[in-house]
């Protein structure tokens, strides 16, 4: 069932993701690193953890691609590709977590979200790299491939991290009562 997003809900989010931004200035010194997935690597943590807290909140389908966006439009500034990565990554991961658990009232669907909206931010960007750099498909077909498996399997692992954090986190918040989900 669609639930209309209140002020409330946009304001808590936008104030989340700008918090997220400033954890983003992290992959400043590897931003301009040929090393395809890197930079992901060293924010999705991140990503995960505060996505968690957003939809843990306001509970609401679109809730996620709200998210991505607010979170990618500072983005948007640097590098239209990093917008579009992060708007159509959280897009897919909320729609296979919903596909998957009809809402987020179940932890697993909540988990499943946040962990997969950076995940898919790396495929989704692969085409881009290789178009604007070429040297990302250099990794894939020379020696250095295992370069980028590892960073791969590295933000799976820490976005799977972030997210269990998360949910810890918010877990503790909503004992405290400081995060309550709003009210329709």
């Amino acid at each position: 069932m669609l639930k209309k997003f209140h002020a409330k809900d946009i304001i808590f989010l936008a104030v989340l993701a700008a918090v997220n931004t400033l954890f983003g200035a992290l992959a400043m010194p590897v931003m301009r690193s040929t090393l395809f997935g890197v930079q992901t690597l060293v924010t999705c943590l991140f990503y995960s953890l505060f996505a968690i807290i957003g939809i843990k909140k306001v509970q609401k389908p679109g809730t996620l691609t709200l998210y991505g966006l607010f979170t990618g439009f500072p983005l948007l500034f640097m590098a239209p590709v990093m917008f579009f990565n992060n708007l159509i990554g959280a897009l897919l991961a909320e729609c296979i977590a919903l596909l998957i658990f009809k809402s987020w009232d179940h932890r697993a669907a909540v988990l499943t979200g946040a962990s997969l909206f950076m995940i898919l931010t790396v495929p989704l960007s692969l085409p881009f790299s290789i178009w604007l750099n070429g040297t990302s498909y250099q990794h894939f077909v020379s020696g250095q491939a295992w370069q980028t498996v590892l960073v791969v399997l590295g933000v799976i692992a820490l976005s799977l991290l972030g997210a269990v954090i998360g949910l810890k986190v918010s877990d503790e918040l909503q004992k405290a009562g400081k995060l309550r989900p709003y009210e329709d």
